[in-house]
């Protein structure tokens, strides 16, 4: 068993050590964007593309649904919960696309990436809440839980998509690959 390669053998340089420790090249999220490999910041952006198009529909939904719990003697909490959620998701695509294509940090990717997981399970939750309700229009209360789930499933892929190709949408390098900065430095000698 001599010639059986592990990821402590000498013949694995540091890099191919942390892709085996992350599981790239062996684990589902490899094989299922396999094809996305020649291209994964082109992907993400496409994959937050359409996550935009569903944030913009459900933002007039929320809206709408507003109204038709208004004329329907609807719940005061379910109106708060349906404005705020329309305020989250415009909050959500500015600070995305912001993040995305201005600021793609290591730390900023990584916020980015639990807030989607958050606002995520949000919209599970008002998908649970407005399914069944039955003040108001019922036929809208249901447009309204079904684009909720819709989101809570684009959002899911979007941080799997996000996540598996994290390292190539940062594009700041390591604070080990510029070596130490004096702490009384400015900001122009830490930019360099």
């Amino acid at each position: 068993m001599a010639d059986d390669a592990t990821y402590d053998d000498a013949t694995y340089d540091e890099q191919t050590q942390v892709d085996y420790i992350r599981g790239k090249g062996h684990g589902i999220l490899s094989k299922l964007f396999s094809s996305c490999d020649g291209d994964p910041k082109g992907s993400v952006h496409r994959a937050w593309g359409i996550t935009l198009l569903f944030i913009v529909i459900f933002f007039v939904m929320a809206f709408v649904e507003v109204a038709t719990l208004d004329k329907g003697d609807g719940s005061l909490a379910l109106k708060v919960a349906s404005v705020w959620t329309a305020i989250i998701q415009f909050t959500m695509a500015i600070l995305g696309t912001f993040i995305l294509k201005r600021f793609p940090t290591s730390f900023s990717v990584g916020f980015f990436l639990g807030l989607v997981v958050i606002v995520a399970q949000q919209n599970l939750v008002l998908f649970a809440t407005f399914h069944g309700y039955g003040h108001g229009t019922v036929h809208a209360n249901h447009i309204f839980a079904n684009l909720a789930l819709s989101l809570f499933l684009i959002y899911g892929f979007f941080a799997l998509i996000l996540g598996h190709f994290r390292d190539s949408i940062v594009v700041a390098p390591s604070d080990s690959a510029k070596g130490s900065v004096d702490e009384g430095a400015s900001y122009e000698e830490m930019a360099r």
